[in-house]
C-alpha cells in the first residue's frame, strides 16, 4: 500500500488529477493481485516486454528473467526523453528478434510463470506466441496476461478480432502487421478528452478525437507495402468476453492446452487473465457470443 501511495502521489504531482483519472486508480491493484497470486517471487519466472514498467522487478526480489525487443542500454536511449522513469528499466536477459521464444531462451518447460503486460496485442501471430509461452512453462506453470480492452483505449472504433483472424495469421506465419492492419490503426485510432488520452476508465468524460487524418492513414498504408521498417500497431482487439471465446476456440481446435483459470477481469482500460493447462471444457458458444454482444452495448 505504501508503494501504491507513493506512485499515486508521484502521478498527481506530474499530471494532476487528470493523470490519475487517465491512468486509473484500480489498475495497479488489479495487476498486483494477479502478480501476487500467480507469480511468487521465488519463481523462476519470465517477464516479456516490461520495458520501463516491470510488474515483477528483479529489484524487488523476483527470481525473473527478462525478454524484450532491445537491450537495457537501447531501452534507456529509446525512453530517455519519453517522460518515463528509465531507472525502472532492468537488465535484459534475452533480446527477442521475432524467432520462436524457446529458440531465444534455449530451454523448454523451465518457468513457473510468465508475465506479458500489453504484449499480445502487438504480436503478429497470436497463436504462435501463446504456443511458445506454453512450451516455456512447467506442467503447472501460469501465463499472466494484461491486455487492453478495446472499448476503453485508442482501439475503440476498431472491429473485434475473431478466432478466424488469428487462425489466418498463424497459417500465414505473419511476422509483421499487414498493410491493411496498419491502415486501420492510422485511420481509426482515437484519444479521449482534450488531452486525447490513449486509455480511460469506463465512465471517463470527454469526446473522442482522431489522432491521424486520412492523409496520414493513406501514407502509412503505402509505406507498409514497400518499406522494411516494422510498424508497431495493435494487431488484435479484445474485450474480456471476446478474448475468452478465442482461447476456448483455440483449445477446442487442439492448438492450445492453456485455458483461462482466472479472469478475464477488467479495470481502467485493460483486463487481466491467468492461463494454465487445464482439462475444463470450453463454455457454451451461443452464451459466449451473447456476452460479447452485450458487453459492447
Amino acid at each position: 500500500m505504501q508503494d501504491f501511495c507513493r506512485r499515486l502521489y508521484a502521478l498527481w504531482m506530474r499530471e494532476g488529477i487528470g493523470g490519475i483519472i487517465r491512468h486509473g486508480l484500480r489498475r495497479p491493484s488489479l495487476r498486483q493481485r494477479f502478480v501476487a497470486q500467480y507469480a511468487p517471487k521465488a519463481g523462476p519466472g519470465l517477464e516479456i516486454g516490461p520495458s520501463h514498467s516491470p510488474l515483477a522487478p528483479k529489484a524487488e526480489g523476483f527470481h525473473v528473467e527478462i525478454l524484450d525487443h532491445a537491450s537495457a542500454q537501447d531501452l534507456h536511449e529509446k525512453y530517455r526523453n519519453a517522460g518515463v522513469n528509465i531507472d525502472h528499466i532492468e537488465d535484459v536477459d534475452f533480446v527477442w528478434r521475432g524467432e520462436p521464444l524457446p529458440e531465444t531462451i534455449g530451454r523448454r518447460g523451465c518457468y513457473d510463470w510468465i508475465i506479458a503486460s500489453h504484449v499480445i496485442e502487438h504480436t503478429p501471430d497470436l497463436v504462435g506466441f501463446l504456443v511458445d509461452c506454453q512450451a516455456l512453462l512447467q506442467a503447472t506453470g501460469r501465463l499472466i496476461l494484461v491486455v487492453p480492452d478495446k472499448r476503453y483505449c485508442f482501439d475503440h472504433f476498431q472491429s473485434l478480432t475473431s478466432t478466424g483472424d488469428v487462425l489466418d495469421a498463424h497459417q500465414l506465419g505473419r511476422t509483421r502487421p499487414s498493410p491493411g492492419r496498419v491502415f486501420d490503426h492510422f485511420a481509426n485510432a482515437v484519444g479521449k478528452g482534450h488531452n486525447r488520452a490513449i486509455s480511460w476508465h469506463r465512465h471517463a468524460p470527454g469526446a473522442l478525437q482522431l489522432f491521424h487524418d486520412r492523409g496520414n492513414a493513406r501514407d502509412a498504408w503505402r509505406r507498409a507495402q514497400t518499406d522494411d521498417d516494422y510498424v508497431d500497431v495493435h494487431n488484435w482487439r479484445f474485450t474480456p468476453e471476446s478474448f475468452r471465446l478465442i482461447i476456448d476456440d483455440l483449445r477446442d481446435l487442439g492448438l492450445l492446452e492453456l485455458g483461462i483459470t482466472d479472469g478475464p477481469t477488467g479495470a481502467a482500460g485493460e483486463f487481466c487473465a491467468c492461463l494454465q493447462r487445464c482439462s475444463s471444457r470450453p463454455g457454451d458458444r451461443i452464451a459466449s457470443l451473447a456476452a460479447i454482444e452485450k458487453a459492447q452495448r
